[in-house]
């Protein structure tokens, strides 16, 4: 959806103010190399189509993990978001409060924990890529690779000023959508890497973590892939990302 009449097009992003209350294959990845971009869009928003066809772009290099969050909150519109959970449009609350901004909005991609943009400005969003790949390599190493129907995961030692966040990212390559109502009512929608879970799984404190994880218990469905990002806290800066597919060993 644009805005017209000016001498350049906007693009118009749904905007829903809030109170600031409150990211491979089975081979070990360098983790800090990995950027990490989280968008959150909406089935339910005429605004997003273009950054979910730029996060599926972003899906297909090595260097980037992306990863698309549906939020709830434009389910009033008049179409429910089938992928839409509210655990997701509280990680966006609270990257807003994180990063000092007023409210939260679709589309919006978060890069690294560390700067937000508008989802479909491929601009700002190459550039903002471009810069935090200069930001010296901070994270700990992380292997993770699935074997005998597990994921086993290890992170490094390293050093942190306090505790990190350790989440477990299920989700799925392409999931496609026939949208019968709402601001999308008629289209058929296709979607890369839908997030289907997120889970806190523990903490880095420097030191290092060996887990096993049963892939059956530590998301509500099997999905295609895993990954684990180590953040600063729950959504700051993220430190260190690893992605693994299930099914495939290592």
């Amino acid at each position: 959806m644009y805005l017209t009449g000016m001498k350049k097009q906007l693009p118009i992003v749904r905007i829903l103010s809030v109170l600031c209350l409150v990211s491979l294959v089975a081979l070990p990845v360098r983790a800090a190399k990995l950027s990490v971009v989280e968008l959150f869009t909406s089935q339910g928003c005429s605004s997003c189509p273009p950054a979910d066809d730029l996060l599926r772009e972003l899906s297909e290099k090595e260097n980037i993990l992306a990863l698309s969050f549906s939020v709830d909150y434009w389910n009033y519109l008049g179409w429910k978001d089938i992928f839409a959970k509210p655990e997701f449009t509280q990680r966006q609350k609270d990257y807003s409060r994180t990063l000092s901004h007023g409210g939260v909005y679709t589309p919006q991609m978060i890069i690294n924990g560390r700067s937000a943009v508008v989802g479909s400005r491929r601009d700002l969003v190459a550039k903002y890529l471009a810069a935090q790949r200069e930001i010296p390599v901070a994270g700990p190493d992380i292997s993770l690779a699935f074997q005998e129907g597990m994921i086993n995961l290890t992170i490094g030692n390293g050093s942190v000023n306090e505790p990190a966040t350790i989440w477990l990212v299920a989700y799925d390559d392409k999931r496609s959508v026939k949208i019968k109502s709402g601001e999308l009512a008629g289209q058929t929608r296709d979607y890369s890497n839908v997030v289907r879970s997120l889970k806190q799984i523990g903490s880095w404190i420097g030191r290092e973590v060996m887990l096993s994880l049963d892939p059956a218990k530590v998301a509500a469905e099997k999905c295609d892939n895993y990954a684990v990002l180590v953040q600063d806290k729950d959504t700051g800066a993220i430190l260190s990302a690893a992605r693994v597919r299930l099914g495939s060993p290592s």
